[in-house]
């Protein structure tokens, strides 16, 4: 019990050591989740600790990590009528994202000779891991790679998303909130929330938006482009 809360405060106090430094230089590569993760890396590869002991010494960083994505739903809470006028706008944004990832996922794998496996363990990547791990088990696909993948996307959208949407001309708030949520999940929403209150409100409701629709339309989407494809073969 002593190893796992000394490890687990550790990892904590390294996370707040690089927001620190991210606050007093904050440029992209300094982002604290990303400068968190290679420094733990190097740490773990340097002491040649394995991935599953540590895994298993911050396990109280991970339940609580689970509850606190739980807790982005509470700017839509405060500002339910702002999201209530913009549903239909949010829904129709959060399913083109959606579709969007996964059709292009589907034919970047189709270019490369992919696997069927690690094809279907790129079909659900626009939503928090969680959701992703259970639908790409239901396509017969790869969860650790889905995971990893997943996590990937949402610190290089944390990291730049917001300077490649303001390089787009996307200066709206509420349009940089909605692609951050759809595309970046839990980790962009985050970061639409110190970015801006609307960014935040608007990323929290296309997060939840974008997992209801992965979990039933990607499965769909999923089994139509491999028929079309072996119907085309």
């Amino acid at each position: 019990m002593s190893n796992l809360l000394l490890i687990s405060g550790l990892t904590i106090a390294l996370f707040f050591l690089c927001r620190a430094l991210y606050k007093r230089i904050p440029t992209p590569l300094l982002n604290p989740v990303l400068t968190t993760i290679c420094i733990s890396s190097t740490i773990l590869l340097a002491l040649d600790i394995r991935y599953i002991d540590y895994k298993a010494a911050t396990m109280p960083i991970n339940f609580f990590l689970e509850l606190a994505v739980v807790s982005l739903a509470y700017p839509i809470y405060m500002q339910f009528r702002i999201v209530k006028k913009s549903l239909l706008l949010l829904i129709s944004s959060s399913f083109t994202g959606v579709s969007v990832a996964t059709v292009g996922a589907y034919f970047l794998c189709l270019g490369f000779n992919a696997s069927p496996h690690l094809t279907a363990s790129l079909a659900a990547l626009s939503v928090t891991t969680p959701i992703s791990l259970i639908v790409t088990e239901s396509l017969n696909g790869l969860p650790a790679v889905a995971a990893i993948m997943v996590i990937l996307i949402g610190v290089f959208g944390g990291v730049f998303g917001l300077h490649i949407l303001s390089f787009l001309a996307i200066d709206k708030p509420q349009a940089k909130g909605v692609a951050l949520g759809v595309s970046c999940h839990a980790i962009g929403t985050a970061t639409a929330i110190e970015y801006h209150p609307q960014a935040g409100i608007f990323a929290s409701a296309a997060m939840t938006i974008s997992a209801l629709i992965t979990a039933f339309w990607v499965p769909i989407l999923y089994k139509w482009l491999t028929k079309v494809t072996l119907l085309f073969a």
